[in-house]
């Protein structure tokens, strides 16, 4: 099988997980019964796991078939778990628990699996691999969404039964897939020893920033659920319109994505759909025509989708300037899981002290301000680089 496709086929069983497993998980947790805080803390305790995770363990361990295999087998015991967790009449702390443990255990996979293709992908091909990625993503989110949301409504009188069993085909999905990936990994054995590591010593300005970046993304997460679920009342079917449109809008934009990165960078790419999705959560709160939100929800998920795709670009082109490639990956997933954990967190204080409505507008306006006032400059992101080149060649 050619190696990409391998990887497009993993990334459409990875997002066929993301769509059985996830999408519907928030909502499902909200109607179990969990208070706003509790919502917030799903949002927050996973990547507080994965960066924990990324700081300590995974830069330590050698990019290797059995490593990376392992990894994704713990993975698979902790989705299982989750899966079956949710039939448990007091569900929401031992999910948390398996959900956390799911976290330690992607992050390895996902910090090695960069590695991995960059042995055998050639670095001009990676923003055509990610769009490519994105594309069948959504495809798949935009079919897979709404037959799942409906099904789910169709058997709400199954509940929560209905949900286990649409999460545990996430779990064959990303099993499958992980092992496609195993393959490319080397397969040497190379021994393991733990020892006391410094994480942050491959991280400069613009990468903190970034983080500054995800920790107001991840913010408004919680708060989707709170409202949609617990304030206005929507059904997985009505959700799952969100995606729809959202992957309409991202499916539109992937190629004008991939021309724009080549042409202004990935940097620039990044700051324009940041600065989308900010403007976007303005007015949220507020609105509760349906109509209106389809619209905000499809634009928020296309500026979304291009941030990711230049995120990850921007991830590798600043691999090529770091010496210790698997400490720079650990660290650059580090700050964006940091961030997402921080965010959540930072969701559930402010829902202490702020109707809803003003936690969407204190949110939008400090991400305008973070993202104008303190982005840094070209100037600055030259010097950075050059400094890490010498770094490289040991000047």
């Amino acid at each position: 099988m050619k190696i990409s496709t391998r990887i497009y086929l993993d990334a459409a069983l990875q997002n066929v997980k993301s769509v059985a497993f996830f999408t519907f998980l928030p909502v499902l947790i909200a109607r179990l019964g969990a208070t706003d805080f509790q919502i917030a803390l799903s949002n927050s305790l996973p990547p507080l796991f994965c960066a924990l995770s990324l700081a300590f363990l995974t830069r330590q361990l050698p990019v290797t078939r059995g490593v990376y295999l392992t990894s994704g087998y713990v993975r698979q015991f902790a989705f299982l778990s989750m899966a079956v967790s949710v039939l448990l009449p007091h569900p929401i702390p031992v999910l948390l628990f398996f959900w956390g443990l799911n976290a330690v255990s992607v992050m390895i996979t996902g910090a090695q699996q960069p590695a991995i293709l960059r042995r055998v992908v050639p670095q001009e091909d990676f923003p055509k691999l990610f769009s490519n990625n994105k594309l069948i993503g959504i495809v798949i989110l935009v079919v897979g969404s709404y037959g799942i949301g409906y099904a789910l409504d169709a058997t709400q009188q199954f509940f929560p039964k209905n949900y286990a069993i649409s999460m545990l085909v996430g779990c064959l999905a990303t099993f499958t897939g992980m092992n496609l990936i195993a393959t490319l990994a080397p397969h040497e054995k190379k021994p393991i020893r733990l020892h006391m590591v410094r994480p942050f010593q491959e991280c400069n300005r613009k990468l903190w920033w970034m983080a500054m970046n995800n920790i107001g993304i991840a913010m408004v997460a919680p708060l989707f659920t709170i409202y949609h679920v617990k304030k206005l009342g929507l059904s997985n079917t009505d959700i799952a319109f969100f995606v729809i449109a959202s992957g309409i809008l991202s499916a539109i934009l992937m190629p004008v994505t991939r021309r724009a990165i080549e042409r202004f960078g990935a940097m620039r790419v990044y700051a324009t759909a940041l600065m989308g999705m900010a403007l976007v959560i303005l007015p949220y709160g507020k609105v509760s025509h349906y109509a209106a939100l389809v619209v905000l929800q499809a634009i928020l998920g296309g500026c979304a989708a291009v941030t990711e795709v230049s995120t990850n670009s921007v991830m590798m082109e600043e691999a090529q300037t770091h010496k210790k490639e698997m400490d720079f990956f650990s660290d650059f997933q580090l700050l964006m899981n940091g961030g997402n954990a921080v965010g959540g967190l930072l969701s559930g204080v402010l829902l202490l002290v702020l109707p809803i409505w003003g936690c969407f507008l204190a949110i939008a306006l400090v991400r305008l301000a973070v993202l104008l006032l303190l982005k840094p400059s070209p100037e600055q992101e030259s010097r950075l680089k050059k400094g890490k080149r010498m770094v490289s060649q040991g000047v």
